[in-house]
C-alpha cells in the first residue's frame, strides 16, 4: 500500500481527492459538485499545486492540495499541462484556443498564431457533438519545451517547434482526424506516438506523416496512453493503452464500450492484451490512465460510464482500478465515484 500518495478524480460530476490508508483509500475532500472535469495537471516540483479544467467554465488552481481552488482562466477548458519547465502552464478549449501562463497561473496570454494557420486547416477543427473542436490534449516534450503538440477533437495535429511563434498541420497519414493524444519515446526526438478514434499511429518526424501501428490489437478506438520508464531506464518503456469497441456512437449496446487494455514492450511494434481481474467484457469506457510518480511500475486507470467527448448528460458509476506490474493485473481500488474522465497523481 502506498503511503504519500493523493489521488485527484475529475469526474462527470465533480472532483474528488483521496489518500491511501490501512487497509484502503480515504476521500479526503471533493470540489466543483456536479461539474464536468475534462483536465488535470499539475507541478512535478511542488506536488500541492494542480490545475483543474472545468468543462463550460474555466480552470482552477490549487496551491494546497486541493483544500481551496481558485479560477485563474475562464472559458471552456478541455485541457491543462505545465511545461517541463515547472513554471509555464499551457491551457486549451473549445473553440480551439490556447493559453499559456508564464506565472504559474497568474497572468495568461491567448497565443494568437495558431489563430493564424490557413483557414484549409481550420475548418477541420469541429465536432459532431457540439459543432466546433477543441484542444483534446497538449504535449510539450520534456527535452525541449519549444516543441509542442496539440491534439484536436476532431482537427488533426498541429505543432510548433518554436515555442507557439508559428504552427504547422502534421496530420499526414491519418484519415479520421479525431485525435485524443500525442507524446513521444522518452528523450526521444524521432519516435512519436498518436491516439485516435480510428487508429493508433506513430512517427519518426509527424511533418513527414504518421503509419498504423496495430500489430496485435483486437479493438479498434484508441483513448489515452501511458508510458512507463523500464526498470533499467535503457530500455523501451511499457506501453499501456486504453482502447474500445467501435466509436461512442455505437456504445448504446448491452455490453456498452467493450473496452481493453494493451500493452507493448517493444516501442509499438506489437501489442498484447492484458487485464487479469478485469472482466471479458467490460462495459465502461476506460476514460484515462496515468502512472505513478513514486513508482515506475504503476499505473492507474479511471473508467466510467460516459465518453469523454460527450460533456453532457448524465454519469454512471466510475471506478478507479491500480496496476503494480505495468498492466498485467489490475485491482479495484472500491472507491464510491460518478464516472471518471481524468486522474491525476501527486506525491503528498
Amino acid at each position: 500500500m502506498p503511503e504519500r500518495l493523493q489521488l485527484y478524480a475529475g469526474t462527470h460530476e465533480g472532483l474528488l481527492i483521496f489518500r491511501p490508508r490501512t487497509g484502503g483509500w480515504v476521500e479526503t475532500n471533493r470540489a466543483f459538485g456536479g461539474a464536468i472535469i475534462d483536465s488535470m495537471s499539475g507541478s512535478r516540483q511542488h506536488a500541492e499545486r494542480v490545475y483543474c479544467g472545468v468543462t463550460h467554465d474555466g480552470l482552477y488552481r490549487t496551491q494546497d492540495a486541493g483544500l481551496h481552488w481558485e479560477r485563474v482562466l475562464d472559458g471552456d477548458i478541455r485541457s491543462v499541462v505545465v511545461d517541463p519547465t515547472d513554471e509555464v502552464v499551457y491551457a486549451g478549449t473549445e473553440p480551439v484556443h490556447l493559453y499559456r501562463s508564464e506565472d504559474r497561473g497568474d497572468t495568461w496570454e491567448e497565443i494568437l498564431s495558431l489563430q493564424e494557420l490557413p483557414e484549409e486547416i481550420r475548418r477541420k477543427w469541429w465536432s459532431p457533438v457540439s459543432g466546433v473542436g477543441h484542444i483534446r490534449h497538449i504535449f510539450v516534450h520534456a527535452d525541449d519545451p519549444r516543441i509542442i503538440y496539440l491534439s484536436l477533437e476532431h482537427g488533426g495535429i498541429v505543432r510548433s517547434l518554436d515555442r507557439g511563434a508559428s504552427w504547422e498541420d502534421v496530420s499526414g497519414g491519418i484519415d479520421y482526424i479525431d485525435i485524443h493524444m500525442v507524446a513521444s519515446l522518452p528523450k526521444s526526438f524521432s519516435r512519436y506516438y498518436a491516439s485516435s478514434a480510428r487508429g493508433f499511429f506513430t512517427s519518426e518526424d509527424p511533418a513527414d506523416g504518421w503509419v498504423r501501428a496495430e500489430n496485435g490489437f483486437t479493438r479498434d478506438y484508441f483513448h489515452d496512453f501511458v508510458l512507463l520508464r523500464s526498470r533499467a531506464d535503457d530500455g523501451y518503456p511499457t506501453m499501456l493503452i486504453a482502447t474500445a469497441d467501435k466509436s461512442p456512437g455505437s456504445w448504446n449496446r448491452p455490453e456498452r464500450a467493450r473496452s481493453a487494455m494493451f500493452r507493448s514492450d517493444d516501442g509499438a511494434q506489437s501489442w498484447r492484451r492484458v487485464g487479469e481481474g478485469l472482466p471479458d467484457v467490460l462495459t465502461a469506457m476506460i476514460s484515462t490512465i496515468v502512472g505513478d510518480p513514486l513508482d515506475k511500475g504503476t499505473a492507474y486507470a479511471g473508467l466510467g460510464e460516459v465518453s469523454r467527448g460527450h460533456a453532457h448528460g448524465p454519469a454512471g458509476p466510475g471506478r478507479i482500478l491500480v496496476s503494480r506490474d505495468r498492466g498485467e493485473s489490475w485491482q479495484d481500488l472500491d472507491l464510491v465515484l460518478p464516472a471518471d474522465r481524468v486522474l491525476w497523481v501527486a506525491p503528498e
